[in-house]
């Protein structure tokens, strides 16, 4: 082998490998730019829901809340049906269930009117079609047996879910 072949051949080596490091180098930034555009666009919901959409969704989980804790031995059919038109999903099962058996019942029976307030809540959670809202209530309950209202205090982890554009609520955890 000649001088000038050895020197071409070493030439021919140095450019693959600037041209191995460029291409590596513009794959990596092209994965750079999409992953960031990803993020950005997709994977971001704050950006997708703006304010005013998170106030909405807490007002509304926190009004179904104290719907769905609120009713008076004299309306209690029709203070059921509405918080139940708040419910959806299994949750929806499980409170037709549970005021049906429970609830109701104990309303007409022993007069127990129970009524719920909303001190404060906090958005925990927000997806474009899910959310879970921190609910702080006191909660007033008095019956025949005693008319003085038993005021308790609790919070819930209310997840609602959007049915057809209205939040529905489909979890209801005590915390």
């Amino acid at each position: 082998m000649t001088i000038d072949e050895a020197t071409g051949s070493r030439r021919v080596v140095a450019a693959l490998a600037r041209w191995r490091i460029l291409a590596v180098s513009v794959l990596l930034i092209a994965s750079t730019a999409g992953l960031t555009t990803l993020y950005l666009t997709q994977y971001r919901v704050d950006r997708q829901t703006g304010a005013a959409a998170q106030d909405a969704t807490v007002a509304a989980a926190s009004s179904a809340t104290a719907e769905l804790l609120s009713y008076a031995p004299d309306t209690i059919d029709d203070d059921l049906a509405a918080a139940g038109s708040l419910t959806t999903g299994e949750f929806a099962t499980y409170y037709g269930k549970f005021t049906a058996e429970v609830v109701a019942p104990a309303a007409r029976d022993r007069g127990v009117k129970a009524q719920a307030h909303v001190i404060d809540s906090a958005l925990l959670e927000l997806q474009p079609d899910q959310a879970k809202v921190l609910v702080f209530l006191k909660q007033e309950t008095a019956s025949r047996e005693r008319p003085e209202p038993a005021v308790t205090a609790s919070s819930v982890v209310v997840t609602v879910t959007k049915v057809g554009g209205d939040w529905l609520v489909s979890a209801f955890d005590p915390v």
